[in-house]
């Protein structure tokens, strides 16, 4: 494999791994300026977001109400439902918008990646940037609410979008022979987001030094990956 092949090859899994297939970010009846939408409607979708953040962050998905998120926003019950469906189109919003502000960490880590244990390390070093920046956002976002969907509402939870994006990295990444031909990427991708989530989590709650949690988990999956 030549240098150009690797470099082609991680600039590729760069772009698969952000494309996270995110789900619209203006939700039923939030509109946009553009669409001629006051700024006052457009203030209280704002505290609406900011208070639905805390208390998905703070109570869980399950333990916060509609009610709640009005209260917390310091605006009308009513004035909810302008903005979002019901509770769980407000939880989608919220994990849009951790989706995005993901990205932005990660495509600031990604700029220079140029191998397959460079990909890798650095997409955990961005999550754990992400997650000191915004203690309890990602693990609230990784709540699974997918049984509570009706029909297809043509969006994905982040951990779909964030393994689906993996499992297009890696594909990548095996063009250019840097994972090995038998990975079925699809389940590597959700088995890393699941390692990433769990280890992260226990690492978190025993106090596990960041480099010392990324060179090991680095180390492990490049192992199980990479072209022997």
């Amino acid at each position: 494999m030549t240098m150009e092949d690797d470099a082609s090859g991680a600039r590729a899994a760069k772009t698969a791994v952000l494309e996270l297939e995110k789900g619209p970010t203006t939700q039923a009846g939030a509109g946009g300026a553009g669409n001629g939408v006051s700024r006052r409607k457009l203030e209280s979708r704002r505290k609406l977001m900011a208070a639905a953040r805390k208390l998905f962050v703070e109570r869980g998905y399950h333990d916060t109400r509609p009610q709640d998120i009005s209260r917390e926003a310091g605006v009308g019950h009513g004035t909810f439902y302008l903005h979002f469906e019901d509770k769980l189109d407000c939880f989608l919003a919220f994990t849009d918008e951790a989706a995005n502000e993901l990205d932005v960490f990660l495509h600031t880590h990604l700029a220079n990646a140029g191998t397959l244990e460079v990909v890798v390390r650095e997409i955990l070093r961005g999550t754990f940037e992400y997650t000191a920046s915004n203690p309890g956002v990602l693990a609230a976002a990784l709540t699974d609410v997918s049984v509570l969907w009706k029909g297809d509402i043509g969006r994905k939870a982040p951990a779909v979008r964030w393994s689906e994006g993996w499992a297009r990295a890696l594909e990548e990444l095996k063009q250019v022979k840097q994972v090995a031909a038998d990975v079925d990427c699809k389940l590597a991708g959700y088995l890393i987001v699941g390692a990433i989530r769990q280890g992260g989590a226990y690492a978190s709650r025993d106090h596990l030094d960041h480099e010392f949690y990324i060179d090991n988990v680095t180390r492990l999956f490049v192992r199980a990956l990479k072209v022997q």
